[in-house]
């Protein structure tokens, strides 16, 4: 399939930065997962100033027959939630999800988000304290990924008493999109950087689309480089009393 034969079924968007390791294996999973459902469908990557050879091999991907795959690249680095607007911005399949490059939450748990959709969702997230969610990790990084999850949990906390409450994990890399629901959530949302996924959930609140949260299996395989929890969660907060002000002057309405 070209990428101009608009694809009948799904869209996968998958930001990166300095993803060599692995952007060849996961974009092979994800076209094989795609290959197997019926109808056509596509992969957007966006590329977010890698200084490494991500775009090069995301763009030598080999991919079976039914799935397109198009590589966007930013000059420089711009952000997560600046990528992943970018590339949902050009998505076109009926339903678009986006998901992390190294696949933490592998293509099986995309079956849940689809039919979170199907059902009766226009947003679908992945949730890792849902309880019949799962962590898969390496007891080297319990130290880690206990610190982590508790700096989530305080995070999520203040997310949910300001701005989302109901809404146990605003920040798993794994959700999914009507169609219809991208195109009024798009041109409202601002925020480039981590904390976009917050916006955005705010924005499908205050645009009255139905939420679910879905339950994931979750892989800890690596330490995250895109990510410093001391820097980045300062940055974070801020964005959410930002977000928290300009809801209150009702920024967000339709």
């Amino acid at each position: 399939m070209s990428r101009q034969d608009a694809p009948s079924g799904l869209s996968v968007v998958v930001p990166m930065f300095n993803a060599e390791r692995q952007i060849a294996t996961s974009l092979a999973a994800i076209a094989d997962y795609l290959a197997a459902r019926p109808g056509t469908h596509e992969i957007v990557v966006v590329d977010d100033g890698s200084s490494d050879r991500s775009v090069e091999l995301a763009r030598a991907a080999h991919l079976p027959e039914g799935v397109a795959c198009e590589v966007l690249a930013n000059a420089v680095n711009r952000g997560k939630g600046f990528s992943v607007r970018r590339g949902l911005a050009v998505a076109r399949g009926r339903h678009v999800l986006f998901t992390d490059a190294d696949l933490a939450y592998p293509v099986d748990n995309f079956d849940r988000v689809l039919e979170a959709l199907e059902a009766h969702a226009d947003v679908a997230i992945a949730s890792r304290v849902h309880p019949e969610s799962r962590y898969v990790t390496s007891p080297r990084f319990f130290r880690r990924i206990y610190t982590r999850h508790t700096l989530g949990r305080a995070f999520n906390g203040l997310t949910r008493l300001l701005l989302v409450p109901g809404v146990h994990d605003t920040q798993a890399g794994l959700k999914g999109f009507r169609r219809s629901a991208l195109a009024a959530l798009l041109p409202r949302l601002t925020l480039d950087r981590f904390s976009f996924d917050v916006e955005l959930l705010v924005v499908a609140r205050e645009l009255g689309l139905a939420l679910a949260e879905v339950p994931v299996t979750f892989e800890y395989r690596n330490e995250p480089s895109t990510l410093e929890l001391g820097r980045d969660s300062a940055r974070m907060l801020t964005d959410l009393l930002r977000v928290h002000a300009r809801r209150r002057r009702g920024g967000y309405r339709p």
